[in-house]
């Protein structure tokens, strides 16, 4: 019976013409998505981060564990930033919140970019089920640490897969 179930769902996923491409993985590239910044009359491209190691947040206003995360992910911009780390927020918060977005960041002391997803583009392509998550990526545009869930000092590897990903980029310059 469960066989037959899963076969009718499976059908049914075939059928309503969705991808069911997985959601990026370590090794792989960022997908390619577009973004607002802040100012809204410029955009960035996830692909013209490629270049320098980055600490991918996704996150949003209405997300508590995505709040208490910001004050490390400031730390680690000002720690690793001089180094070559570029830290990139994307909020997931709605068109309407945008001021809202603005005034937690500034009330928050962030200095490190952030862009603006209101139609949860990064939800989709990441697939993701959640906020906060957090992708590292190395200077050649490739995943090497994904974390969906919040991120702190007590993450060793994360912050060992930061020392490593900032390292390998100034051993290339």
């Amino acid at each position: 019976m469960k066989r037959l179930a899963m076969l009718a769902l499976v059908g049914v996923l075939a059928g309503c013409g969705e991808s069911l491409e997985p959601a990026p993985r370590v090794g792989d590239a960022l997908p390619d998505l577009t973004f607002a910044t802040l100012a809204r009359t410029d955009s960035l491209s996830l692909a013209d981060l490629e270049g320098r190691p980055v600490l991918l947040n996704m996150w949003a206003t209405w997300c508590p564990p995505c709040r208490e995360e910001i004050p490390f992910l400031q730390a680690l911009h000002e720690e690793y930033g001089p180094r070559g780390l570029r830290v990139v927020g994307v909020s997931s918060d709605n068109a309407g919140a945008f001021d809202q977005v603005e005034e937690f960041l500034a009330s928050a002391g962030v200095t490190y970019e952030n862009l603006l997803d209101p139609r949860s583009a990064a939800m989709d392509a990441f697939r993701l089920f959640g906020l906060p998550a957090t992708y590292l990526v190395d200077h050649e545009g490739r995943i090497a640490l994904v974390r969906p869930a919040p991120v702190s000092e007590a993450d060793t590897a994360f912050l060992s897969t930061i020392e490593t990903i900032v390292a390998a980029a100034e051993g290339d310059r």
